[in-house]
């Protein structure tokens, strides 16, 4: 496999991004703790490292939004775990590793608005060149349509724990 991103980039990119949205929130006036939802499994590794670099105290959840079976993501998007803070008034950041097709943010942030927050900004590391979905904040854009493995991207449950991002269908 190739390293497409090596650790060193992701590293400076996911710090960049911690302070960008510590900016950001204080930025915006809302005096009420922001609160970061981790879509699992695929953003587990990325979420981690972001919220232990943001610059102010924060609430962390996490949902687990299944839209993939193997490379296969046709089967619609299903919910295994749901949200469990009041987010009520408050800014909200959903963290995904990536937005492919959109389906499983779009379904996200229904659940998430249901919930009545003041604000809602989506978070990815990657987004696709291709993606029509517009995220607001990603560390990677317009990366190409390779399948990513590693620092939180799987093949078939396996790579996830690799520190760089590969291209599981290079030699």
């Amino acid at each position: 496999m190739n390293i497409i991103i090596p650790e060193y980039k992701i590293e400076r990119r996911v710090r960049a991004m911690a302070h960008r949205l510590s900016d950001e929130h204080k930025a915006s006036g809302n005096d009420k703790t922001p609160v970061m939802i981790c879509v699992l499994n695929g953003a587990f590794i990325f979420f981690s490292d972001l919220v232990k670099d943001m610059g102010i105290d924060i609430e962390v959840d996490f949902i687990r939004a299944k839209s993939y079976s193997g490379m296969d993501n046709s089967g619609g998007v299903t919910f295994t775990k749901d949200i469990e803070t009041e987010l009520k008034g408050k800014r909200v950041y959903i963290v995904d590793d990536m937005v492919d097709t959109g389906k499983t943010m779009a379904a996200v942030l229904d659940k998430v608005k249901e919930l009545g927050p003041s604000e809602i900004k989506t978070v990815t590391l990657v987004d696709r060149e291709t993606g029509t979905f517009q995220v607001d904040h990603t560390c990677f854009p317009n990366m190409g349509e390779e399948w990513f493995v590693g620092y939180g991207f799987d093949l078939d449950g396996l790579c996830r724990n690799y520190r760089n991002i590969y291209d599981s269908k290079s030699k």
